[in-house]
């Protein structure tokens, strides 16, 4: 399996790979944080394909109460143990994979924290416990906050995800449109790459819709000119930005005050969560706007942005206390 980036930490990795082969034991759990769609997944499924060890991804909203952890422990490689859970040839440790693993309930957390120290969870005859074949947990998240402290510091790697630089990106892109059979321009692909924000995700999911255009357009090269007359069919500008977005930073501009997300949830008709989530953090991390106690407002070069794009808004007047000395702007000769 390839996997593009992270070169550092697949090295890492291999180590605790060979490590955990040499003990017959599993991998230290792992906890991956960091923005949806930057490879969380992929690493967890590159991590058992090169150990050799078997992977199950499970939904954490399943994981409420003893009976339906054991029933996911029940799945795990029992190959290779004695009746009372000794090693008795080589193991091949379960690669247990929970995508947004703050959502197992407290309960799952608790059971699941202790198992993955234990590798024995009670069993439902009184003084008994029951032995679990040994499991690498790696829990991926965007809300590592929302991880019980006991079941947190279960895991022993921690790995966070950042945007991939532009290069990577462009590697990526070119990796699916291969894939995917798209002929595609190197002045095209840096189109595609300008706009999706560092996320392989978003980027495969622009290849995707490019291969679909020039199939029903029947053109066998994706030039820069189709690929931008896809991306304003799309409402997404040169930077990125989504219609949302841009409608998020005109409403700053015209009311010249910081703003709630109750109100910004209104008027872009967008629920709270995926504004705080996935709209906010990329405006902010373009410096187009800030979060500050009163709201959200937006920051100078956020009104450059509007402005050098001749966006038709008005700002607001603001009334100014008696004293207040108004700013000539100075015009250099």
């Amino acid at each position: 399996m390839e996997l593009i980036g992270h070169e550092n930490t697949k090295k890492q990795l291999h180590l605790s790979i060979t490590a955990s082969k040499s003990r017959n034991s599993s991998l230290p759990h792992m906890l991956f944080s960091g923005t949806a769609g930057c490879g969380k997944t992929s690493l967890a499924k590159y991590i058992a394909t090169h150990a050799g060890y078997p992977f199950l991804s499970v939904t954490p909203n399943d994981m409420v109460d003893r009976k339906s952890v054991v029933k996911i422990f029940n799945k795990l490689d029992h190959n290779n143990y004695d009746e009372m859970g000794n090693g008795i040839g080589i193991l091949t440790p379960t690669v247990l994979f929970f995508d947004e693993v703050h959502n197992i309930p407290k309960k799952g957390q608790e059971i699941l924290g202790i198992a993955m120290e234990e590798y024995e969870i009670a069993a439902s005859v009184i003084n008994k416990k029951t032995w679990i074949p040994y499991f690498t947990l790696i829990g991926a998240t965007t809300l590592p906050g929302k991880l019980t402290k006991p079941f947190r510091e279960r895991f022993k790697i921690f790995i966070t995800f950042q945007p991939y630089a532009n290069d990577e990106l462009a590697e990526i892109v070119n990796y699916h449109a291969k894939r995917l059979k798209v002929n595609i321009m190197p002045e095209a692909v840096m189109e595609i790459v300008n706009r999706s924000r560092g996320i392989p995700r978003i980027a495969v999911g622009f290849i995707e819709r490019l291969r679909d255009i020039l199939l029903a357009i029947k053109v066998d090269l994706a030039t820069p000119y189709i690929v931008n007359r896809m991306f304003e069919v799309l409402k997404i500008d040169s930077e990125g930005c989504t219609e949302t977005e841009l409608r998020i930073l005109k409403t700053l501009f015209e009311n010249n005050i910081p703003v709630g997300l109750e109100n910004l949830a209104i008027i872009t008709e967008v629920d709270h969560e995926t504004l705080k989530s996935y709209v906010e953090p990329f405006l902010i991390k373009k410096g187009l706007m800030l979060v500050s106690g009163k709201g959200r407002i937006i920051t100078q070069k956020g009104i450059d942005y509007i402005e050098d794009k001749s966006l038709t808004v008005q700002r607001k007047k603001r009334d100014i206390p008696d004293n207040y000395e108004r700013k000539s702007m100075v015009v250099q000769s």
